[in-house]
């Protein structure tokens, strides 16, 4: 299957466990939602390695696969509580912007998108943002700590588009298991610490969300993986990143919140960038 068919599958994956997650963070707190996701995820890997009897891969790309965990740990954890303190609509759209990571680590590998793509990228770059962009009357809610979380997230974010790709080179399986381990063993410490009990998370309603979530995260992550061994990686990373437009339309078809004149524009503009990306 093409890198870009792969990497907006992982899009929509993303969205649709971002638009989840947004909402059940806000309940049972960022760093235990974080660290039950990516418990099932590695889980998941694992049972993926065991099956598959995928040799180990080397030292190089155990510790890419580490440090784009590093990367997504930093990223999932400051995006998920920006949006518990700032407007998810201006949070999604900051934290795109890191795709700009991956561009710059494609072009400077070789990469020379066409003029088709380069347009494609800015139309899916400038989409997004427009897309994700919040109304007037939201504005005052945006707070300078919720920006700034933002940033870090982009940061994060972009060091994982950026690095999943010589990872995954090596076996997407073992990158994934290495890649959910991170998080998990980061994460971990810091519970004990707090003695914060998983319960919240595994118990009643809260756990649906939490397994569905984790299941989505995962699979945008694998798809995203795939696409970078089947596409150019200036091309993959940005279709991977337009997960914000999906939980922009998912609160606009599930919870009813209204589509403006600009966000309206900014999806327009994705779709172009999608078929230029696609041509």
């Amino acid at each position: 299957m093409p890198g870009p068919v792969l990497a907006l599958a992982s899009s929509l994956a993303g969205g649709c466990g971002d638009f989840l997650g947004g909402t059940t963070a806000r309940r049972i707190g960022v760093v235990r939602f974080t660290f039950c996701t990516q418990l099932i995820g590695l889980l998941i890997a694992v049972a993926w390695v065991v099956v598959s009897a995928a040799p180990v891969p080397p030292l190089r790309g155990l510790l890419a696969a580490a440090a784009a965990g590093v990367g997504l740990t930093v990223g999932i954890a400051a995006f998920f509580q920006a949006m518990v303190v700032g407007a998810i609509s201006i949070v999604a759209p900051i934290t795109a912007t890191g795709v700009a990571v991956p561009i710059i680590a494609g072009v400077v590998r070789g990469e020379r998108p066409t003029a088709v793509q380069v347009a494609g990228i800015l139309a899916g770059i400038g989409g997004t943002v427009l897309a994700a962009r919040p109304s007037s009357d939201l504005a005052p809610r945006i707070g300078e700590s919720g920006i700034g979380l933002a940033c870090v997230g982009a940061v994060g974010g972009g060091l994982y588009l950026w690095l999943m790709s010589p990872a995954s080179r090596y076996g997407v399986g073992w990158t994934m298991t290495v890649v959910c381990a991170t998080p998990v063993s980061l994460l971990a410490p810091v519970l004990i610490v707090r003695r914060a009990s998983l319960r919240p998370a595994l118990s009643g309603r809260p756990v649906i969300a939490v397994v569905s979530a984790a299941i989505l995260t995962f699979a945008a992550v694998t798809l995203y993986a795939f696409a970078t061994r089947d596409g150019e990686l200036a091309v993959v990373s940005v279709l991977a990143a337009l997960y914000p437009v999906v939980t922009v339309l998912l609160a606009f078809g599930v919870l009813g919140e209204r589509l403006y004149g600009p966000q309206r524009l900014g999806v327009a503009v994705v779709l172009t960038g999608v078929l230029l990306l696609s041509a």
